[in-house]
């Protein structure tokens, strides 16, 4: 893949991403505040590592992209050991194949290296080194300073690392002094620069202040489709348990009533046509008519209703789920890739079912990641 990735064409944002890439490799340390949402921190480490290697091209960018990709592989491993108490191969193996993720291992993208970033840390933080941990979110924030969110969770697994008591008001300061400076780190740069989005220029896309429903219903639709038979598996666990306390019904019923009034496509970015990209075709699709919509959305909340039961490790993950919310819901634009971090973390904690049912997955994965693949670098389509 990354063979067949160093020969295509830049694909949509990696333009915005090299041409900063290239300028900090020759010295010039401009920014393009009208284009550049996120901090250069993904920028500058490429730079250096490009510079320090003398390979100045585009195709050497997305292969030391594809190394960062190794990188988030290693830490999805340790963090699943951390969680799980055990080495879990066929988890990772899984993870390494996420059919919405396996595309950006070969693309100049921001995303796998924050990925990487934040397994790493919630790995350092489940393994009691909270000051790694710390460090590791700020890298994490450098990259992609949305990732503020996922501080409070791991500082909450740190404070609920021993179940059997409550911890001291010293354990309390000594565990999430450092996640409570990355808060603080993020707070100060909010301030100075005016707005979250690093390009005061884009603020109207990306606002600070905004809440969406439809990345929590795309979301939810992707697991439909990257998880079917746990979701089949879940709903008859759902169905059952709704025989017994019938008022389970009305959940489903609420959220698909939300999901009509509130469900919208009207994020400009969420109009492109070229290139062809699924998740903006799909979309737009969906809100074509009202039975695409009602079909949409039908898997959606049944989606979210069958994996509802899943059971994750450690208890306090459970964190995982409002957190979850708040970054989904604070993104007007819908958009697969702020799926991502949610989707890896979830992947991690979650309990796996036999093995039938993981390896089909996996299975399934690594049909759909490769299509995905070789329709992005073909020019066919994007994801």
């Amino acid at each position: 893949m990354a063979y067949l990735a160093a020969g295509a064409k830049p694909i949509v944002d990696e333009i915005a991403h090299y041409v900063h890439i290239n300028r900090f490799d020759h010295g010039d340390f401009r920014i393009a505040w009208d284009i550049l949402t996120v901090l250069p921190g993904y920028h500058a480490l490429s730079a250096v590592v490009l510079w320090a290697t003398d390979q100045r091209t585009l195709a050497a960018a997305r292969v030391l992209n594809a190394v960062y990709g190794l990188l988030a592989i290693g830490a999805f491993h340790w963090l699943r050991k951390n969680a799980a108490g055990k080495a879990d191969a066929a988890a990772t193996l899984q993870f390494a194949l996420l059919p919405i993720l396996f595309p950006y291992d070969f693309m100049v993208y921001t995303d796998v290296l924050s990925l990487a970033f934040v397994l790493a840390a919630g790995a350092a933080t489940l393994g009691r080194r909270d000051i790694l941990a710390g460090v590791l979110m700020i890298a994490a924030l450098c990259v992609r300073q949305t990732n503020v969110v996922w501080l409070p969770l791991f500082a909450w697994l740190a404070l609920s690392r021993d179940e059997a008591a409550a911890p001291s008001l010293r354990q309390v300061l000594t565990r999430t002094w450092p996640y409570a400076l990355g808060v603080g780190l993020f707070l100060v740069y909010w301030m100075w620069n005016g707005s979250i989005s690093l390009s005061k220029e884009q603020t109207m896309m990306h606002p600070d202040f905004s809440f969406h429903i439809g990345n929590l219903y795309f979301t939810s639709f992707l697991c439909a489709l990257l998880f079917p038979l746990h979701v089949r598996n879940g709903f008859k666990e759902f169905v059952r348990n709704a025989r017994l306390h019938p008022w389970l019904l009305s959940v489903p019923a609420i959220a698909f009533g939300i999901f009509w009034a509130g469900f919208r496509v009207d994020h400009p970015f969420n109009q492109a046509d070229e290139p062809w990209t699924v998740h903006n075709h799909l979309l737009r699709f969906v809100v074509s008519a009202w039975w695409w919509k009602a079909a949409f959305g039908l898997v959606a909340v049944a989606a979210a209703c069958g994996l509802s039961g899943t059971r994750l490790h450690p208890r306090s993950a459970w964190m995982l789920y409002p957190l979850t919310f708040v970054a989904l819901a604070s993104s007007w634009m819908i958009e697969h890739r702020y799926a991502l971090v949610p989707l890896a973390l979830w992947q991690v904690f979650r309990e796996r079912q036999n093995e039938k049912i993981e390896t089909a997955t996996t299975a399934l994965w690594a049909v759909l990641a490769v299509c995905a693949c070789l329709g992005t670098f073909t020019g066919r389509f994007s994801l």
